[in-house]
């Protein structure tokens, strides 16, 4: 018997040499996809986001609160102080809008008065589980932020915001963009992320809208991925310019037919996200905001 023993642990000894060691790119990639699937998981109804509250999309008012708390303590969890741009107003054509746009600052550690904003949606159409438009987009940019904070040395300061009412017009984005201008802020960059998690053809690459050639070139400088350029420009981005702001906007390859085809459906679900190709878009955004922090 002792022998039998003897033997076994020698086998599996054996076999744990023989086993291939985790690379750190292994080992990156499924903590961001650990991380991520929580996320979207619960923003999607995949999971229960309260309780046993599962959530069925994220546009009526009920459903957005709850998000706007989850998101809020998902900040805390992680370190950070959430605050609320809380906001209720009427369109010229006297339609009411109540929202909260969740955000949390990520401080210079060298007094530098520059912010680089890391952004995403939160709402979805109604009806709508809103998986890769956008709880991806919120995941990218909350992972992003947990990397950030850890960081001994950032020589900007960071901030990640959480949009509501992007469906109504850019609310949220509007009402934040105004307390961005009135409280002064010194805007470095904005980045945002959308219609991320579709891959259909395995390559992992993006499509990418920047601004100005160096914002360009440093995520081309990142990417071990093909990066298409967008030539349309998306509303938001729009928007971000006309207070000019320099912005960049991520997206999978809209201008290649390779994005879900179940956007803003009642089919924009968990199981349909590729959380491989999210996870490499992650560290692409997180390597651009990690070279920032040193300028």
């Amino acid at each position: 018997m002792n022998y039998y023993r003897t033997f076994l642990l020698l086998v599996f000894v054996f076999a744990i040499q023989l086993a291939p060691a985790q690379t750190e790119e292994e080992r990156i990639e499924a903590e961001i996809i650990n991380i991520q699937r929580t996320v979207v998981g619960k923003l999607t109804g995949h999971e229960p986001i309260k309780g046993k509250k599962t959530l069925s999309s994220r546009a009526s008012a009920s459903e957005r609160k709850i998000t706007a708390d989850f998101l809020s303590n998902s900040l805390k969890e992680i370190g950070l102080k959430p605050e609320r741009n809380d906001y209720n107003v009427k369109n010229k054509k006297g339609d009411q809008f109540q929202g909260s746009n969740i955000y949390a600052t990520i401080p210079a550690t060298n007094g530098s008065d520059e912010y680089v904003i890391i952004c995403a949606h939160y709402d979805t159409v109604e009806n709508s589980p809103g998986a890769i438009h956008n709880a991806t987009g919120i995941a990218i940019a909350y992972y992003v932020a947990k990397k950030l904070a850890e960081l001994e040395e950032r020589n900007k300061n960071f901030m990640v915001v959480f949009f509501d009412h992007w469906k109504s017009n850019m609310i949220g984005t509007r009402m934040f963009t105004k307390m961005l201008q009135t409280e002064g802020y010194n805007i470095h960059s904005m980045h945002r992320s959308d219609y991320m998690g579709w891959d259909n053809d395995e390559d992992r690459a993006i499509e990418m809208l920047a601004s100005n050639l160096s914002l360009e070139s440093l995520y081309r400088i990142e990417s071990p991925v093909p990066i298409y350029k967008r030539t349309v420009a998306t509303p938001e981005s729009r928007f971000f310019s006309n207070f000019g702001y320099d912005t960049v906007t991520l997206t999978a390859e809209l201008k290649n037919a390779d994005n879900s085809p179940f956007v803003k459906q009642s089919s924009d679900k968990y199981t349909t996200v590729n959380f491989k190709y999210l996870a490499s878009t992650t560290s692409i955004v997180y390597n651009v905001m990690k070279a920032m922090a040193k300028e």
